[in-house]
């Protein structure tokens, strides 16, 4: 019966999504897919990418089965699951180390396996016949428009081929949407830091790198570092590398090298592999910790870890998770943790609590930021 209901609801936002993207002025588009070398932009700059990529591998497994880490840090269970299955084309890839295959992978990541469980809404594939996921999108935009006005903020304009909506000539895809409201989320967070003018940012769990980008670009950020696991940081290097070079994006495959090359006071991007978390909390610059999504999606033990190690010197903590009990059908049945139950440090005080936006893609998460006086 919940099958057929499906179905017909489907149905309905088929003709609802219609009317919608007429009365938003939306357009559907779509660049790639890549085929061919030749259709790649900056390929020299892409070879570089890709040969950093290979490096990191061979120091760093994607299953940390050559490093030796805490066991709250391994990738195990529910994770270890998902990624074995949902990102086999990318572990191929790596395994044969061909330089011009990893670039053509990467720069289809919007229409392939990188960005599935980094993305939301539904996919590119799924797009077509799925009505409701669009309608969802399409409800976000109006709550995002009553927030900010009009889309102005929205498009991210990295060279990647990506598909989405346009406005005229304005485009953006599903996840700008997320992206845009944390950036805001985290830029007036930073207004509670009244001493400095200048802020590091640390993301546990940064996906593709969207966030990151946005933030980037900011005035106030002087240095963004991302912890999560290499498969996901690996997208985000290229994601990232594609648009501010190599140069501004440095991705970490060592203790040693997180000891010798992150360096919070110039202006870059830093990718870091959890099992190397450990390192973090030696660094007294960070200013702001965020993790949206991710927290729920880790062991009651993992969240733990990550909150007792934090370093001394963050002040804020915006984050954004379930709050609803949620069973993922698994082998494992892993139960997302709630929100309201993390052990967050007795030092700071909450100071904003919140459903999420945008609020269709993530209607059982709840946006809390909390504070620490000096």
């Amino acid at each position: 019966m919940k099958k057929i209901i499906k179905i017909i609801i489907n149905f309905i936002d088929l003709y609802r999504s219609k009317k919608k993207l007429k009365i938003l002025n939306l357009k559907f588009y779509s660049d790639g897919p890549i085929e061919t070398l030749e259709q790649v932009e900056d390929i020299d700059l892409k070879r570089k990418i890709a040969s950093e990529i290979l490096n990191f591998t061979k120091h760093c497994d994607l299953f940390y089965k050559n490093i030796s880490t805490n066991k709250n840090l391994k990738i195990s269970g529910h994770w270890k699951y998902y990624l074995e299955e949902k990102r086999k084309d990318q572990i191929k890839a790596y395994e044969k180390a061909d330089i011009d295959n990893i670039i053509i992978l990467h720069e289809n990541m919007f229409y392939n396996c990188l960005v599935k469980g980094l993305w939301s809404y539904s996919h590119f594939y799924e797009l077509k016949k799925d009505h409701t996921a669009l309608m969802f999108f399409l409800k976000d935009l109006d709550l995002y428009k009553i927030i900010f006005r009009d889309f102005s903020e929205l498009p991210s304009f990295n060279k990647i081929k990506n598909w989405g909506f346009k406005n005229g000539n304005s485009k953006f895809n599903f996840i700008d949407v997320s992206s845009s409201s944390q950036k805001n989320l985290i830029v007036n967070s930073l207004n509670l830091l009244t001493e400095k003018n200048k802020f590091n940012i640390l993301e546990i769990g940064g996906g593709f790198g969207s966030l990151a980008e946005r933030m980037f670009e900011n005035q106030k950020i002087n240095s963004y570092t991302i912890i999560d696991v290499p498969s996901t940081l690996l997208i985000a290097y290229y994601y990232l590398s594609s648009k501010y070079g190599i140069n501004s994006v440095e991705i970490l495959n060592s203790p040693e090298s997180i000891n010798s090359k992150l360096n919070l006071k110039s202006k870059k991007i830093y990718l870091v592999p959890s099992a190397f978390f450990d390192k973090i909390k030696n660094f007294k610059e960070f200013d702001l910790l965020c993790n949206f999504a991710s927290f729920s999606e880790m062991s009651s033990e993992t969240v733990k870890y990550y909150l007792d190690n934090l370093p001394n010197s963050l002040r804020l903590i915006v984050t954004s998770n379930s709050n609803v009990k949620t069973i993922y059908d698994t082998p494992d049945n892993f139960k997302e943790i709630l929100i309201d139950d993390f052990p967050i440090p007795k030092e700071f005080s909450l100071s904003f609590s919140t459903v999420q936006t945008p609020f269709y893609a993530n209607y059982r998460y709840k946006t809390q930021i909390w504070f620490k006086k000096p």
